[in-house]
């Protein structure tokens, strides 16, 4: 087994066993083996659907606070999270949040079936968002003022230059010579931008000291914290500085003007991966837990109209892209995927709902039958990957490769970056590998390896999945 980070002790029936930890390579330690976490963040009502979520390999599964759900999860072999909600952030009211924890400890840590404590969700972005949400309706009220009164017109237009240019504490101050020139008081005035910034760091303050609190009640399980695909490195490690596992959401399909998730310059399915990359710095020597796309957003809103839907506005993820979207958080190195939405699926009883939940289980299931591999230390020296020349604006990058071994088996996975179909060489491979063909797993005969490489294709935003085939 690989070195250990000691976190924690786990419980087994009620008893302490053996220590909780990472293993050197992240990955999250149950039972005394490195595991790649698979998480659905809906507890299903149906058994049936808790039955096929378990059996197609999710291992996680949100459970409210609540014994009797703990029991259904445990029952079928599989664990379970809880979210603490700002109990967590003892920045504030710290008696009675840290009441709060002593007594959601006492009732659930006995329970065998509890991994996991979950820190409340986006809380560094909401520092921001939130205070942005709270701001929209007095932003209407000071059009609409100055729609009233010409005098107000040209003192909105400076504030909200300075709104929109960031620059919050002259924001405050011609927001506030607004208000005072119309003679009402500040609608909103505890929204403040230009605290939010002070605001997000008393609060990661307030998580570490709630993480140490927490682990002191509960040393067996992990915390983990999820952050929305926002926000700078400096601040999500300040926000992660004592929890064990962090990541953030990541929902970019499809990539069109409705959704913008992603507000890297990459919108594209392959902004999972730059996210998993930018979460691994936020959070480094953490597990990295990714949360992909369980659902369209159109599932989100309450009227759709034809036309939306006729050029794919807030679809659903296809199979390809689901699967897509697994595999480039693993190579980009995620310790752990969970999917959100899933419960919130308009009409869940519909063929396109139940084809949709089917291809989520499918993928689920392809990366569960490989978690042995994922969970093991990746084969160094890396392999290396060149894109041969090709019309798109490439210059012989764009797929990834990581080499896994477990025992005398390997597994490489390959995954296309790139929207187009490419043509790439791998090589470095191991001089073990030489000579034996590969098998694309779910694909037919893959290349040959000669020379500690070979040469295959792959479609765009495309995985392919390799093991060789025995002497």
């Amino acid at each position: 087994m690989s070195a250990l980070i000691v976190v924690g002790t786990l419980i087994a029936g009620g008893i302490a066993t053996e220590p909780a930890a990472l293993a050197a390579n992240r990955m999250v330690v149950v039972n005394g083996e490195p595991t790649f976490i698979l998480g659905l963040y809906e507890h299903p009502k149906s058994d049936l659907r808790l039955q096929e979520a378990v059996k197609a390999g999710f291992n996680l599964i949100h459970c409210p606070p609540d014994t009797a759900a703990l029991d259904r999860v445990g029952r079928l072999g599989a664990r379970a999270w809880i979210n603490t909600g700002y109990a967590l952030d003892l920045s504030e009211d710290t008696e009675k949040r840290k009441a709060a924890l002593r007594e959601m400890v006492a009732r659930f840590s006995p329970h065998p079936a509890l991994l996991v404590w979950e820190g409340p969700d986006e809380a560094l972005w909401n520092c921001w968002y939130g205070t942005m949400q709270a701001l929209d309706p007095e932003l209407r009220a000071m059009r609409e003022e100055a729609a009233r009164d010409r005098g107000l017109a040209s003192i909105r237009e400076t504030a909200m230059l300075y709104f929109e240019t960031g620059q919050w504490k002259r924001w405050e101050e011609w927001r506030k010579r607004f208000w005072d020139q119309a003679g009402k008081p500040v609608p909103v005035p505890s929204a403040r931008m230009d605290t939010a910034e002070e605001r997000a760091t008393r609060m990661g303050r307030g998580f570490t000291e709630g993480c140490r609190f927490l682990r002191a009640l509960d040393p067996a399980r992990f915390i983990w914290l999820n952050h929305a695909p926002r926000n700078s490195v400096r601040a999500m490690r300040e926000h992660n500085r004592a929890v064990d596992m962090a990541g953030c959401d990541i929902y970019p399909i499809p990539a069109n003007l409705r959704v913008g998730h992603s507000d890297l310059p990459n919108t594209s399915p392959s902004s999972v991966g730059e996210y998993t990359d930018r979460m691994r710095e936020g959070a480094p020597g953490k597990a990295c837990a990714m949360v992909l796309q369980g659902f369209g957003w159109r599932d989100l809103q309450e009227s759709v109209t034809e036309a939306e839907m006729e050029i794919g506005i807030g679809r659903r993820p296809t199979l390809k892209e689901q699967r897509f979207m697994a595999w480039d958080a693993i190579v980009h190195g995620a310790n752990a995927i969970l999917y959100w939405g899933t419960a919130y699926l308009k009409e869940p009883e519909s063929d396109e709902a139940k084809a949709f939940w089917k291809d989520l289980l499918t993928v689920v299931r392809e990366v569960a039958d490989h978690a042995r591999f994922i969970a093991a230390p990746t084969v160094t020296p890396a392999a290396r990957v060149r894109v041969e020349e090709h019309y798109a604006s490439n210059d012989g990058t764009g797929v990834r490769a990581m080499l896994k071994k477990v025992g005398d088996e390997y597994l490489l996975i390959v995954v296309n970056e790139n929207g187009c179909g490419v043509t790439f060489t791998v090589s470095g491979l191991p001089a073990a590998l030489d000579g034996r063909s590969l098998e694309r797993i779910g694909g037919g005969d893959g290349p040959t390896v000669g020379g500690r490489a070979f040469t295959d294709g792959i479609r765009g935003y495309d995985v392919s999945l390799y093991k060789p085939r025995g002497r």
